[in-house]
Formats: C-alpha cells, structure tokens, sequence
C-alpha cells in the first residue's frame, strides 16, 4: 500500500528526485494559503511541506520507506521550515507578498508607564490616526451608497490569469484590479473618500493595560488598525515601557529591593518600612540579623497570571564612621572578648544586654 507522504505529493514510491520535485512545487502553488486561488488551503500547504522534507532528503526518505512515520519522527521541523521559507520567497517573487499585505493594515503605538502602574493595571487614551469605513458611502465608495456589478469579474471580486514562470505555465486566481476585490463599483465616486470607501480619521482610543506587565511586552486591540478597501480591518498594538523605579529592581514577578539599618537594629532586632509599587511595608528585623541577610516575603512582588511574586529585601548594616567616647568604650570592651561560635551582632547584643 503506497504511504502517505507519496500520496500527498501525488507521485510513486519509486519516484525519482526530478520528479518528487516537480510535483511538490505544483501542490505548493495550488494549496499556498497566499494565492488567493479558490484551492488555497493553509492545512494541505503544511502537509505537502512536510512530506516533500521528508522525501527529498535520501537518508530520510530510507528511513521512511522501511519504518513509516516513525522511522523519522523529530525530523522533519528545520527542514519543513527551510522548504516552506524557499517556496514561500519564490511565492512571493511571482505572484506577491499575500501575507505582508495583510500585516501593514495593523498600527503600533509605544507608551511609557511607572511600575505602579505596571503593579495596580492602568488605563490609557490615546488619540490615534487611522484609516476607517467612509460613513458617507458607508464604505462601497459610491456616492449615496449607489454601486453596480464589476464589469470584469461578474461581482466575484476574483479574476483567472496566465502567468509565465521560471516553472512554466500558472494560472492562478488573482483579485480583480478593477473593483479591488469587491464584486462592485460605484455608480459614481463618493466625494467624501474619491470612491476608495475608508477615509483617515482620528478617533480616541482607551486601552486597558493589564496589571503586571512587563517591560516590552504589547497589547492587541483587535479590528482597531487601519481599514483596508476591501473591508478588512487590521489590529492596534501599544507596545509598553515599564520605567525603572527609584527603589525597587524588577525580576519577572519578583522585586528586589535593599534596605540600610544601624549596627543596634541588626543585633537587637527592629521595625523598618520596605517599599513596594504604590506603599510600603512595616517589616519585622529579626535580633541578631547579619550583613547581606537576605528576607523573603512571600506574596508581596508583582502580579501574573500565577498568582504574586515575592520581595526581597537585603539588608545593609551601617558601621558608624565617627564614635563618641563612650561608643569608643564599649567597642574596646567588645575588642577583648575572645571569639566565639557567635556571630559579630550577637555577640553585641549580648554585650548590650
């Protein structure tokens, strides 16, 4: 019974490499999701993409024709890429870029927020220059509305030409040039858009910028980019910047910041207020705390979808530069007493003690 990658690709098991080829780059054109033909199928395209990998590499295709599909499970990714990335540049010097058309009716726009903002969620307006349907012609592009059947496709928005090609001969299913792939024309140009049907306007966005995210990250706002000819809308991203905070450095969801506290607060134990997007925290020191010490408060980084981050928060004990005599004093009694298991700051709170 022949195998699937040889059916797909319509050929024999014993087909030679000219012919695997020729037959792949047929049902490359007559399937590519780009072709505007009526036969266009994004599904089948893959398909035919990864049985030609397959087959056109002799190794893998040996492998093939004694193990079946599993014999060359893992292979086909890099490859199924690289056929698909060729055909679709050759694809696109014949007949055009489908896919890059579509993409330039979508806008971006780039905000700045604080980390605050990126901690509670904001919302943000923005005034935004984009092409929209005429309202006048309520986007046929005839005055009043008015419109008649394309002379040159008969109202299907679609045309067949003939075109050579290094691969030959290829007909191909192309929008009608007349009416832009409408079916229609106007009976006579509305005079608010020249018969084109979208118009530039400006129109006040709202954007909800959800609560934590991330530096670079964007939101899509579907349908609110720029109005093709067609009818076709393409989408408004807003790419967001998260400025850097005075106190608090930012890692995925967790926070990190550094706090400074006094010889006595580190060997007695103490209350100090940590920073946090919008607040503060009172943190309990613990007696005996030593420099670099490093707490963890679970719950209290920024949001995500998993729940909260945590913060950390190191702590900094400051050595006093310039000592009274009596400070002098009781460091010189600390000076003899003779090292112990003991850390330096327990040992000063016991000596305080």
């Amino acid at each position: 019974m022949a195998k699937k990658y040889y059916e797909l690709l319509g050929v024999s098991e014993d087909a030679s490499q000219k012919e695997i080829k020729k037959a792949y780059r047929k049902k490359a054109k007559k399937y590519h999701p780009d072709s505007n033909s009526e036969t266009a199928d994004e599904e089948k395209f893959k398909k035919i993409n990864k049985a030609y990998d397959i087959l056109s590499d002799e190794d893998k295709r040996r492998k093939y024709d004694q193990f079946g599909e599993q014999g060359v499970e893992g292979h086909a990714g890099r490859g199924q890429r690289r056929a698909a990335s060729s055909f679709q540049d050759l694809f696109e010097h014949l007949f055009g870029g489908g896919r890059r058309q579509r993409e330039s009716l979508d806008l971006k726009i780039h905000t700045t927020i604080s980390l605050e903002e990126a901690y509670q969620g904001v919302e943000k307006t923005f005034e935004v220059s984009r092409k929209t349907s005429c309202e006048d012609c309520n986007g046929t592009g005839g005055e009043g509305g008015e419109t008649s059947t394309c002379s040159e496709c008969g109202g299907r928005g679609k045309v067949r030409t003939v075109k050579r090609t290094p691969l030959g001969r290829a007909e191909t299913v192309e929008r009608c040039s007349n009416c832009n792939g409408k079916g229609s024309v106007p009976e006579k140009n509305c005079g608010s858009c020249n018969g084109k049907g979208v118009v530039e306007s400006e129109e006040k966005i709202t954007v909800d910028i959800p609560e934590g995210i991330r530096d670079g990250q964007r939101v899509r706002l579907k349908d609110k980019g720029n109005r093709s000819e067609t009818g076709r809308n393409g989408d408004l991203y807003v790419y967001v910047t998260v400025e850097d905070h005075k106190e608090l450095e930012r890692k995925k969801s967790d926070l990190f910041t550094t706090v400074t506290i006094g010889v006595g607060d580190a060997a007695l134990g103490t209350t100090i207020s940590v920073p946090r997007p919008g607040s503060e925290l009172n943190v309990d020191i613990p007696e005996g705390t030593q420099p670099g010490q490093v707490l963890r408060l679970d719950g209290q980084g920024m949001p995500s979808r998993r729940g909260y981050g945590d913060l950390y928060v190191k702590i900094d004990v400051e050595i006093p530069e310039d000592l009274t005599e009596e400070q002098k004093e009781f460091m010189e009694e600390f000076r003899g007493v003779p090292e112990t298991d003991k850390g330096f700051f327990e040992t000063v709170k016991d000596l305080i003690k």
